[in-house]
Parts: structure tokens; C-alpha cells; sequence
């Protein structure tokens, strides 16, 4: 009787430890030569709770110089990619640079976003880390379909400047 008690005992709190085991989140992996999120005093279970913000300028306004589109055939997670934004947002004014084609600036989970560089035979692009952040935003709001993201949308202040958001299970 004493063992099956204590193989009872075990399960249940087996089961309790389950039940109280941390939500995990996906790590927000910044891109190469960008803050680290400790360096930022984040994690990626906050970057995960924040509700994206919303910001006054005009998402529609900012396809004036290239055809933002979104993707059907390689599409991420939009809390992923929520994340993703929430980390550009929080580096802020740091400076966002592609020097060759193009550079990874955030993954987490099955989303990758990258900043496209339009002409790399002229060199380098940059931009506000803030700016591609709403690139970004353009697209988790225009091109979600199920909880399903992907697309390309300019970073206003440099026409030279891309940004996409895809599945890295399709690359």
C-alpha cells in the first residue's frame, strides 16, 4: 500500500510540476552587430508580452517608392514576428545598416527579419533601427493571414532600404 501511495504521490506532484513549470517563450535573437538584449535590460519573455505600439505615421504612405507585398509561399508566426518589431522598436535610434545584399536584424522562433539592401552595387544602406521597425509593422498589419506573416515593405527614410519578414523553415 505504501508504494502505491507514494507511486500516486509522484504523479500528482509530477503533474504539479507541470502545471507550474514557466510559460516559455522563444528567444529574440538580435542580429549580428546589434545590442544584445541583456545590454538592453530586456528578455525575450518581455519582448514577448509587450503589445506591439502604434505610431502616428502613415503605413499606407509608406509604399510611395517601392511596391510593398506580402508573401503566401514563406510566412512566420506574427507573435514571432511581434517580438521581432518590439526588439527594433526598443533599439530605437540605433543605426540599422546593410552592407552587402542583405542582413539578418532579428529572429526569433520561425521568424527572420532582413533588411534588404536595393543597391548594393552602390554600397552600404542605412536607417533607423526605429524605421525598420515600422517596415515591419507595415507588414504584421497588412499581410496577416491566420496568425501567418510575410512580406516586404520599404523603411520610409531610405528608399534603398528593404525590409522582410519570412520563415526561416522555408529558407
Amino acid at each position: 500500500m505504501f508504494a502505491f501511495g507514494f507511486f500516486l504521490a509522484s504523479i500528482v506532484l509530477g503533474v504539479n510540476v507541470v502545471l507550474a513549470s514557466p510559460t516559455m517563450f522563444p528567444e529574440v535573437v538580435p542580429g549580428p552587430g546589434l545590442p544584445s538584449l541583456e545590454s538592453l535590460g530586456l528578455t525575450s519573455k518581455e519582448l514577448w508580452a509587450m503589445k506591439p505600439k502604434s505610431f502616428n505615421s502613415s503605413l499606407e504612405a509608406r509604399s510611395a517608392n517601392f511596391d510593398n507585398r506580402c508573401f503566401t509561399y514563406s510566412t512566420a508566426d506574427v507573435g514571432n514576428t511581434i517580438a521581432c518589431f518590439n526588439y527594433l522598436v526598443a533599439i530605437g535610434d540605433q543605426t540599422c545598416t546593410v552592407s552587402g545584399h542583405t542582413r539578418l536584424l532579428c529572429n526569433v522562433g520561425d521568424a527572420a527579419i532582413e533588411g534588404v539592401n536595393l543597391k548594393p552595387d552602390v554600397g552600404p544602406t542605412s536607417s533607423s533601427c526605429f524605421e525598420a521597425a515600422l517596415a515591419v509593422q507595415w507588414i504584421f498589419t497588412y499581410c496577416n493571414v491566420n496568425g501567418r506573416v510575410g512580406g516586404l515593405a520599404q523603411v520610409d527614410e531610405n528608399p534603398n532600404f528593404v525590409v522582410g519578414v519570412y520563415s526561416i523553415n522555408d529558407v
